[in-house]
């Protein structure tokens, strides 16, 4: 398979894994560091057939949960041993999260005739979650796959273009149907070994995309280099005193999503439907940074901008 990747990537702690995993061939082990990356590469790789995102593929929005997956894996968020290793904990909240979005986006693809199907590795010990067993889809996850496929066979259709809006869209639209499953299976779980902040941070992020979402989310490879690398934690969360030793723009992000965790579900959900009513036009989308940063951050310098986010919550 031909690959193309920005020049960029090279000064990036992805490059080397991007650069040295072997493709998968015919086993899918998505308990393994590398096949999930794999399986990225392949993806971004099959979906841009004629440079549909460019001849470097820099404007494929699934650059995105590659970084993803690398953060997880250097925070040791995957598992204990998973970044000297490459073993996923399938036990591991974190893990479970990315497991959706890597081994559940691959078989909405194989549906969408995207990619070649292959055997699925079994977890390799009981979980307490749900995954892939003996081929077999969990029901969870059913209405999720179709998601993928849809999304999938959107990319196959889509001309090149510079407006990948669209497309994103309908991959925001699979990747929220996977975090309602997770936000559901680690409702009421134990955090050990992990501490309770942690898996609170975990959930306030599955309500963090909820927002990112709605605005359709830039997640090429472009945007997350520039706004995405450096607003997450480097080191798993203990306590809260944990905040006080991150850099600035990542403790503040950080305190809001723990914040975004601890609301009610009655005000998350009023929060949510007045930011999906802020973001109905794309004059808010394509200013999302300003106003997201208003309305989670607010502070004399962006005033202006709360303002605008009004506007746009009472225009018809």
């Amino acid at each position: 398979m031909t690959r193309s990747h920005p020049d960029e990537l090279a000064a990036l702690d992805l490059y080397k894994v991007w650069t040295t995993v072997d493709d998968l061939t015919d086993r899918f082990d998505p308990y393994r560091f590398e096949h999930r990356m794999a399986a990225y590469r392949t993806l971004i790789d099959a979906t841009n057939d004629g440079g549909r995102f460019g001849a470097d593929n820099r404007l494929n929005p699934l650059w995105a949960w590659t970084f993803q997956l690398q953060w997880q894996c250097r925070t040791d968020r995957l598992g204990a041993t998973t970044s000297t290793d490459g073993r996923i904990d399938p036990d591991a909240p974190w893990a479970y999260g990315n497991y959706t979005l890597s081994l559940v986006p691959w078989l909405g693809a194989v549906q969408a005739g995207v990619v070649s199907p292959l055997e699925i590795a079994d977890a390799p010990a009981p979980s307490r979650f749900g995954y892939v067993h003996a081929g077999v889809v969990p029901a969870e996850l059913v209405r999720s796959v179709e998601h993928w496929a849809e999304y999938f066979a959107l990319v196959k259709t889509a001309r090149a273009t510079a407006d990948t809006e669209p497309i994103r869209i309908a991959l925001w639209k699979a990747h929220k149907t996977c975090l309602d499953v997770v936000v559901t299976a680690i409702a009421d779980i134990d955090p050990a070994p992990y501490a309770a902040i942690e898996l609170t941070f975990l959930r306030g992020w599955c309500r963090m995309v909820d927002y990112l979402g709605a605005a359709a989310w830039r997640t090429d490879f472009d945007f997350m280099t520039e706004h995405g690398l450096d607003v997450l934690p480097e080191i798993l969360l203990e306590q809260h005193s944990d905040l006080h030793g991150l850099p600035d723009k990542v403790r503040r992000n950080v305190a809001n999503v723990l914040r975004l965790a601890n609301t009610s579900p009655r005000r998350h959900a009023l929060n949510l439907w007045l930011w999906k009513r802020i973001m109905r036009t794309r004059a808010a989308r394509d200013e999302v940074l300003v106003l997201l940063d208003a309305v989670f951050d607010p502070r004399p310098d962006n005033a202006a901008a709360r303002r605008r986010t009004a506007g746009y919550l009472l225009r018809p």
